[in-house]
């Protein structure tokens, strides 16, 4: 049985640049890497946004959808978070709309994806860090995870999103 939830949802995310690369066959750096190695990088570019969505439930998978906004710079495209409710420690979040990308967050693991503009797409790497999913007990998923953009500087993202009914 489907259950679908109108919602209330707080995004948060905190980004550093770090000076490693995903590309490279050796990504063990970021797993030594420390709050104050992230700190000592440039300042941090932080972002609130509180915006509407719908929870999606059904009896082996949850997604939390979203419409993005002019201030996250991806007006026009869709966000939708799901995991298997079996699995919560692997994540994926869709983008579909003016941006478009398929992202995968598995602990200590390495993802490629592509990430698709209106100018052209992009190959980015994703290595993350640390998933707490507890959005079936307190309505609150964090990523802490590192992502490239292939020619660009890697960035570390910490995310937040918290469910309000």
């Amino acid at each position: 049985m489907i259950c679908e939830k109108d919602i209330k949802i707080l995004i948060e995310s905190t980004t550093y640049e770090v000076e490693a690369s995903l590309f490279g066959e050796d990504v063990s750096v970021f797993d030594d890497m420390t709050e104050e190695d992230i700190k000592a990088s440039l300042e941090p570019e932080t972002m609130a946004i509180k915006t509407f969505g719908k929870l999606i439930l059904d009896d082996e998978r949850v997604q939390v959808c979203y419409e993005e906004s002019e201030a996250t710079g991806m007006d026009g495209s869709k966000t939708s978070v799901s995991f298997d409710t079996k699995s919560m420690g692997l994540v994926t979040m869709m983008r579909t709309g003016a941006v478009s990308t398929a992202l995968v967050f598995e602990k200590g693991k390495r993802h490629h994806c592509v990430y698709t503009t209106p100018y052209m797409p992009f190959e980015i790497c994703v290595k993350t860090l640390d998933v707490k999913n507890r959005i079936m007990d307190t309505g609150i998923l964090e990523l802490d995870y590192i992502i490239e953009i292939r020619g660009a500087k890697a960035e570390r993202t910490k995310f937040s999103m918290k469910i309000m009914e």
